[in-house]
């Protein structure tokens, strides 16, 4: 197997996931904290790390590094593959990924260190829940 088909078989398992695939629309938008994505989606913020990680190894996303948090966002225009940019251009007509923006916006109004102390709140609520 080429390198070549090798990267797209990785792109394409990376893409295969309802999660993920709803990251990256979400990302499309604009940089985002990953406590935020967490929040916006309603999921733990370990899922959306895992998430994260596979979009990033296959190259779709970049992140930077701001004291305690960490911001995501979609790779700079001039490496995005026609791949993924078709793949953005369809997955934004999904009403799922719709709703996911406006929530978005919401969530982006409020500070970010509210939203990541609620997002890790939760993350150790749903751990206690497990436990019992």
């Amino acid at each position: 197997m080429t390198d070549e088909l090798r990267t797209l078989v990785e792109q394409l398992k990376a893409l295969s996931h309802p999660l993920r695939l709803r990251v990256l629309a979400l990302l499309e938008a604009g940089e985002m904290c990953v406590c935020q994505v967490a929040e916006t989606l309603q999921v733990p913020q370990s899922s959306v790390s895992e998430a994260l990680r596979e979009l990033r190894r296959a190259g779709f996303v970049v992140e930077r590094k701001e004291g305690r948090w960490v911001f995501m966002s979609v790779v700079p225009k001039k490496q995005v593959t026609p791949l993924l940019k078709g793949l953005l251009a369809e997955a934004g007509t999904l009403p799922e990924v719709q709703q996911d923006r406006i929530r978005a916006q919401a969530v982006q109004e409020i500070a970010i260190p509210v939203v990541c102390s609620k997002v890790q709140k939760g993350t150790s609520a749903d751990r206690e829940a497990a436990r019992v």
